[in-house]
């Protein structure tokens, strides 16, 4: 006898996994493609380098630049996620990406000495630019630190792969650093059954999320260098796109475009996919009931 009803929930199931893997495609093509098109579609236009991506707002690239961040700015706040942290990471960086588009960051500052100053250059900074500008940095660097810390979180395991923490140990210092530790998925579980593909989706997962973390820090660190040094190259974008790019690619391969699980045993000799996905998916309530 066909369990009717258990097929057609396992149809809704499959329908959302869909969902949420097309979902991580979208944000990750997102995070991949920006750098490269607000390079290249610039270069079409002129031969001028902005020093910042964000900059790229005062060029012929603003409604790309703006329509992107507030199009991953919406994917990201729409990600359920696991559990708390994700929900959390993720509503600061798609807030914090929606904040950066419609808070621009300070226009270029022409030379004292200049006898023109071409817009959107200015001759001196107002104290609504300068504001905005400062809120600008903020949002941004939250968001880069939410994308670098969902990218290592990526590499979890289910929480039940974990030893339970005690109420004892949960209000000490070592127990707080420990849920930390865990909580960024940087724990090994005790009973490990990863795949192989698993284990590798791990490396790159921590490693794009320590590459976004470094790059804000050398962006921030590049102000730094002298200005013959910092004239040769735009140093600040270049460390933002490496950023946004290793975001991209963690997670495209969320969404099983890379690195995703072969298929093994009965299905894989018959030629089918194994119909578990690689990575569990979240699962939302039902509103339909009700």
């Amino acid at each position: 006898m066909v369990n009717w009803r258990g097929t057609e929930k396992l149809r809704r199931k499959n329908g959302l996994s869909i969902d949420y893997l097309t979902l991580r495609k979208v944000v990750g093509c997102i995070g991949l493609l920006l750098p490269v098109g607000l390079l290249v579609g610039n270069s079409l236009v002129t031969s001028n380098l902005p020093d910042s991506m964000s900059a790229y707002y005062y060029t012929d690239m603003r409604n790309l630049f703006v329509g992107a961040l507030c199009a991953l700015g919406v994917f990201l706040v729409s990600y359920a996620g696991f559990d708390d942290w994700d929900r959390w990471l993720t509503n600061v960086a798609g807030g914090g990406a929606i904040l950066v588009a419609f808070l621009p960051t300070k226009p270029a500052v022409c030379a004292t000495h200049a006898r023109t100053c071409l817009a959107p250059a200015v001759r001196a900074l107002s104290t609504e630019q300068s504001w905005v500008g400062y809120f600008h940095l903020a949002f941004a660097a939250i968001t880069f630190v939410a994308l670098g810390c969902m990218a290592l979180r990526f590499a979890k395991t289910k929480p039940q792969a974990y030893k339970p923490a005690t109420s004892e140990s949960m209000g000490t210092v070592p127990g707080v650093l420990k849920r930390v530790w865990n909580g960024l998925g940087l724990e090994k579980p005790q009973n490990d059954h990863r795949t192989a593909e698993k284990k590798e989706r791990n490396i790159v997962y921590r490693t794009c999320g320590v590459a976004i973390l470094v790059c804000i820090v050398l962006a921030a660190a590049s102000n730094l260098l002298p200005e013959p040094i910092q004239s040769e190259l735009p140093w600040f974008f270049i460390f933002e796109a490496l950023a946004v790019i290793a975001f991209g690619i963690s997670w495209l391969v969320k969404g099983e475009t890379l690195l995703k699980d072969r298929p093994t045993g009965t299905a894989a000799r018959q030629g089918r996919l194994v119909a578990a996905p690689a990575e569990p998916i979240p699962v939302l309530p039902n509103r339909s009931a009700g």
